[in-house]
């Protein structure tokens, strides 16, 4: 939710694993909950730092549990061969961070239903262990059931049908399948969130100026509040994005594409301060047909050229830095500006050909695309830099 920032601590299964600064707030407060409330004073024996090494202990493995949560949804996605970037615990739990949207309403469906399935069995597990296995009038068969009702909550509070809760992209599953739009579907469960959203702002509200016995839920009012108020805010830009998937939709490429002589072409033997002599006046729109003996072989765009190394610049050579022909498969120009920008983001590339029947026409970027919706290029790099 938090757009995968945060510290590397490690990988799993060749997933970077990242904590937000948010993370360490909530740990330190589920720490202290547990050393100073959730543990009973009718513990015998119990000392004050005893309490803590166990509230840190719980709060761990609690935490871990939430990881557990993000893989299940991480590797349900690599088995439909989509690229999981990064894992983020932060505040509000995870995020994982997926390169690819679904392309079909049933991997949509499983992606987001398995992780709180896996929060439930994770929640079951501990309640089972406490009742049967571990004495009830210890810390750690009380510890024990109380994970196990936080991961059963965490299972059903994602389970509410709106988006970006799991619930919501299952609800978005099913209206997906039903109507066979996407779009609408992403529109359809962002306001269901939005309205989730509302309801706990309203309720967490309520309990801070009222006293009502309907605000009494044992919960902590500024809590709820806070994340209605988060939900809501992401909710919201889950309904601009269904637009923006919207607008994207109705564009063709052949509209936005860049034809000679904007896309110029060049021989793949020269030398790159040779065709840029200057990178500080390359325009981030000029895109390279790269040829040899008179056939296209690849492409190539100044924003490659921007971002290399001072080194590379001096020494590289068209051909070192263009992406071949045969490695990207190009579009069609019937094809819609959503799909070019979905095979820009898969395959880390900033533009694709077009060709039409064997020929190639232009090519296309995220810079057409962009200012298609009348957002404008993205921010100029700066050449100094390097890479």
């Amino acid at each position: 939710m938090f757009g995968g920032n945060g510290f590397k601590v490690g990988r799993i299964l060749g997933i970077p694993i990242r904590l937000d600064l948010s993370f360490f707030l909530v740990f330190a407060l589920l720490v202290f909950l547990i050393a100073t409330q959730i543990l009973p004073d009718s513990l015998d024996g119990l000392g004050g730092a005893e309490r803590w090494l166990y509230g840190v202990a719980a709060g761990a493995v609690y935490f871990l549990s939430l990881l557990i949560h993000e893989l299940a949804h991480s590797l349900m996605a690599r088995r439909y061969g989509m690229e999981v970037s990064s894992i983020t615990l932060f505040f509000f739990g995870g995020l994982s961070l997926i390169r690819e949207d679904s392309q079909r309403p049933g991997q949509e469906f499983w992606i987001a239903v398995v992780g709180p399935l896996a929060s439930l069995v994770i929640g079951l597990g501990f309640i089972l262990l406490s009742l049967f296995a571990l004495p009830d009038d210890t810390a750690v068969g009380h510890l024990a059931f109380v994970l196990g009702l936080l991961n059963c909550f965490l299972a059903g509070f994602n389970m509410l049908p709106g988006f970006p809760l799991d619930g919501g992209r299952v609800a978005r599953s099913l209206i997906w399948r039903l109507t066979g739009s996407r779009h609408r579907a992403t529109r359809a469960s962002a306001r269901l969130g939005q309205l989730l959203g509302a309801i706990m702002i309203v309720y967490g509200v309520g309990g801070l100026l009222t006293d009502a016995a309907i605000f009494n839920s044992g919960f902590n009012s500024l809590w709820i509040a806070l994340i209605g108020f988060l939900l809501m805010t992401q909710a919201s830009q889950g309904v601009k994005t269904a637009d923006l998937e919207r607008d994207l939709a109705r564009l063709r490429v052949g509209e936005l594409m860049l034809e000679p002589p904007v896309a110029r072409t060049a021989e793949a033997d020269l030398p790159i301060h040779v065709l840029a002599p200057s990178r500080a006046q390359l325009d981030q729109q000029d895109v390279f047909i790269v040829a040899e003996g008179g056939t296209a072989v690849g492409i190539a765009s100044a924003v490659q050229i921007l971002l290399l190394d001072d080194e590379r610049y001096q020494s590289d050579r068209l051909r070192d830095i263009m992406i071949a022909a045969d490695q990207v498969q190009p579009l069609e120009p019937s094809a819609g500006a959503d799909e070019a920008l979905q095979r820009l983001q898969k395959e880390r590339t900033f533009v694709l050909p077009v060709v039409e029947r064997g020929r190639l026409l232009g090519v296309v970027g995220l810079d057409q695309i962009l200012k298609a919706l009348g957002q404008g290029p993205p921010p100029r790099l700066d050449p100094s830099a390097g890479a």
